[in-house]
Protein backbone atom coordinates (compact mmCIF):
# COMPACT_ATOMS: atom_id res chain seq x y z
CA UNK A 1 0.00 0.00 0.00
CA UNK A 2 1.36 3.23 -0.71
CA UNK A 3 2.35 5.89 2.27
CA UNK A 4 0.50 8.31 0.90
CA UNK A 5 -2.73 6.00 1.35
CA UNK A 6 -1.59 4.67 4.65
CA UNK A 7 -1.64 8.30 5.79
CA UNK A 8 -4.98 9.67 4.53
CA UNK A 9 -6.70 6.41 5.93
CA UNK A 10 -4.65 6.91 9.31
CA UNK A 11 -6.09 10.86 8.96
CA UNK A 12 -9.85 10.23 7.89
CA UNK A 13 -10.25 7.22 10.80
CA UNK A 14 -8.97 9.74 13.22
CA UNK A 15 -11.31 12.10 11.89
CA UNK A 16 -14.17 9.67 11.41
CA UNK A 17 -13.28 8.72 15.23
CA UNK A 18 -13.52 12.35 16.30
CA UNK A 19 -16.60 13.73 14.37
CA UNK A 20 -18.69 10.37 15.26
CA UNK A 21 -18.04 10.67 19.26
CA UNK A 22 -18.54 14.99 18.94
CA UNK A 23 -21.71 14.76 16.66
CA UNK A 24 -23.07 11.61 19.44
CA UNK A 25 -22.31 14.26 22.09
CA UNK A 26 -23.75 17.41 20.76
CA UNK A 27 -26.95 15.61 19.93
CA UNK A 28 -27.24 13.67 23.18
CA UNK A 29 -26.32 16.94 25.12
CA UNK A 30 -27.60 19.64 23.43
CA UNK A 31 -30.73 18.04 21.80
CA UNK A 32 -31.63 14.54 23.09
CA UNK A 33 -35.05 14.83 21.74
CA UNK A 34 -33.18 14.64 17.72
CA UNK A 35 -30.91 12.16 19.12
CA UNK A 36 -29.78 10.47 15.90
CA UNK A 37 -28.96 6.88 16.60
CA UNK A 38 -27.90 6.22 13.62
CA UNK A 39 -25.73 9.13 13.38
CA UNK A 40 -22.57 7.35 13.50
CA UNK A 41 -23.08 5.65 9.82
CA UNK A 42 -22.45 9.45 8.48
CA UNK A 43 -19.07 9.50 9.81
CA UNK A 44 -18.52 5.60 8.61
CA UNK A 45 -19.99 6.92 5.11
CA UNK A 46 -17.20 9.49 4.75
CA UNK A 47 -14.32 7.19 5.50
CA UNK A 48 -16.23 4.52 3.36
CA UNK A 49 -16.42 6.76 0.16
CA UNK A 50 -12.79 8.84 1.40
CA UNK A 51 -10.95 5.70 0.81
CA UNK A 52 -12.69 5.23 -2.28
CA UNK A 53 -12.31 8.45 -3.45
CA UNK A 54 -8.29 8.52 -2.88
CA UNK A 55 -8.03 4.69 -4.57
CA UNK A 56 -9.13 6.68 -7.60
CA UNK A 57 -7.21 9.97 -7.38
CA UNK A 58 -4.00 8.29 -6.46
CA UNK A 59 -4.13 5.89 -9.41
CA UNK A 60 -5.38 8.98 -11.85
CA UNK A 61 -2.08 10.35 -10.94
CA UNK A 62 0.32 7.36 -11.11
CA UNK A 63 2.01 9.18 -13.74
CA UNK A 64 3.16 12.15 -12.12
CA UNK A 65 1.38 14.65 -14.49
CA UNK A 66 -0.60 17.13 -12.13
CA UNK A 67 -3.18 18.29 -14.66
CA UNK A 68 -4.21 14.19 -15.02
CA UNK A 69 -4.09 14.67 -10.78
CA UNK A 70 -6.30 17.78 -10.53
CA UNK A 71 -8.52 16.26 -13.16
CA UNK A 72 -9.06 12.65 -11.20
CA UNK A 73 -9.49 14.82 -7.70
CA UNK A 74 -12.30 17.33 -9.39
CA UNK A 75 -14.26 14.50 -10.62
CA UNK A 76 -13.83 12.74 -7.17
CA UNK A 77 -15.67 15.24 -5.97
CA UNK A 78 -18.41 15.25 -8.02
CA UNK A 79 -18.85 11.93 -8.08
CA UNK A 80 -18.89 12.30 -3.99
CA UNK A 81 -21.65 15.27 -4.16
CA UNK A 82 -24.19 12.80 -6.04
CA UNK A 83 -23.65 10.08 -4.31
CA UNK A 84 -24.02 12.47 -1.20
CA UNK A 85 -27.04 13.64 -2.18
CA UNK A 86 -28.61 9.92 -2.97
CA UNK A 87 -27.23 8.36 0.24
CA UNK A 88 -29.10 11.81 2.35
CA UNK A 89 -32.42 10.90 0.88
CA UNK A 90 -32.14 7.16 0.97
CA UNK A 91 -31.06 7.65 4.59
CA UNK A 92 -33.86 9.84 5.57
CA UNK A 93 -36.35 7.38 3.26
CA UNK A 94 -35.01 4.49 5.53
CA UNK A 95 -34.74 6.19 8.98
CA UNK A 96 -37.89 8.48 8.93
CA UNK A 97 -36.68 11.07 11.02
CA UNK A 98 -36.66 14.87 10.78
CA UNK A 99 -35.09 15.57 7.51
CA UNK A 100 -33.83 18.47 8.99
CA UNK A 101 -31.48 17.81 11.00
CA UNK A 102 -30.26 14.73 8.98
CA UNK A 103 -29.56 17.27 6.21
CA UNK A 104 -28.16 19.25 8.90
CA UNK A 105 -25.76 16.83 10.27
CA UNK A 106 -24.96 15.50 7.12
CA UNK A 107 -23.59 19.31 5.36
CA UNK A 108 -21.33 19.45 8.33
CA UNK A 109 -19.66 16.11 8.29
CA UNK A 110 -19.68 16.72 4.58
CA UNK A 111 -17.75 20.06 4.86
CA UNK A 112 -15.37 18.96 7.42
CA UNK A 113 -14.73 16.15 5.47
CA UNK A 114 -14.16 18.40 2.54
CA UNK A 115 -11.96 21.11 3.99
CA UNK A 116 -9.51 17.87 5.60
CA UNK A 117 -9.31 16.31 1.62
CA UNK A 118 -9.14 19.84 -0.09
CA UNK A 119 -6.08 20.27 3.06
CA UNK A 120 -4.69 16.20 2.55
CA UNK A 121 -4.83 16.30 -1.36
CA UNK A 122 -3.60 19.99 -1.85
CA UNK A 123 -0.42 18.93 0.58
CA UNK A 124 -0.40 16.07 -1.91
CA UNK A 125 0.22 17.82 -4.82
CA UNK A 126 2.95 20.13 -3.31
CA UNK A 127 5.17 17.50 -2.36
CA UNK A 128 4.91 15.65 -5.90
CA UNK A 129 5.44 18.63 -7.17
CA UNK A 130 8.71 19.13 -5.04
CA UNK A 131 9.55 15.56 -6.21
CA UNK A 132 8.88 16.29 -9.90
CA UNK A 133 10.99 19.30 -9.48
CA UNK A 134 14.21 17.69 -7.75
CA UNK A 135 14.01 15.32 -10.69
Amino acid sequence: MNVEIRKYLVGTALLTLLTGGIGMWVFHAVRPSLFLSDYIWMPVYFFIVGALLMAGVTAGGRTGNMKRLLQAYLLARMVKLFVSVIAVVVFCLAVQTEVTVVVAAFVINYFVYLMYDSWFFSRMGKSRKTVNKEI
